[in-house]
């Protein structure tokens, strides 16, 4: 993926019609980006400043909200042979799974369940809520599971 991009970039900037700024000692008393044009057809053509600034914005946005990244982030410890602590915490930045926790809870506990030979299992303590960090509150989450094996 970041190959792709890298190829973009530079088919973009072998377009640029002005780099006679560029050169020389910096800091210059100019302006840090080239005034330079990209032209795309005959009639169409983008400021480098234009184009930088928008790939600038969406890298940021991207970051701080990274679409494919799931809502809720699992830490799972084991804390006896058959009691596991299972602590999650939302993205900051979500639309929606707000009401998701504790069926993500329960999913892993049946995982978990499954994976170590279990043949039930039970919720001790679940609690949720919101901690009320600066600068943007975060959801989270915490189940106490103790599974048990089937009697002899």
């Amino acid at each position: 993926m970041r190959s792709f991009f890298l190829f973009v970039a530079l088919t973009l900037l072998s377009g640029c019609s002005n780099w006679s700024s560029v050169g020389g000692t910096y800091p210059h008393k100019g302006p840090a980006i080239p005034a330079a044009t990209i032209q795309l057809s005959e009639n169409i053509s983008y400021s480098l400043e234009k184009l930088l600034l928008t790939g600038a914005g969406a890298w940021v946005l991207y970051n701080i909200y990274d679409p494919l990244a799931p809502n809720w982030e699992v830490v799972e410890a084991k804390v006896a042979d058959n009691v596991y602590v299972l602590d999650l915490k939302m993205k900051r930045f979500h639309t929606g799974g707000a009401g998701e926790a504790m069926m993500i809870i329960k999913r892993r506990a049946e995982q978990l369940r499954r994976e170590n030979g279990f043949s039930s299992y039970r919720m001790v303590d679940y609690s949720e809520g919101i901690e009320s960090s600066t600068p943007i509150a975060q959801r989270y989450a915490q189940g106490l599971i103790q599974m048990s094996r089937a009697a002899p």
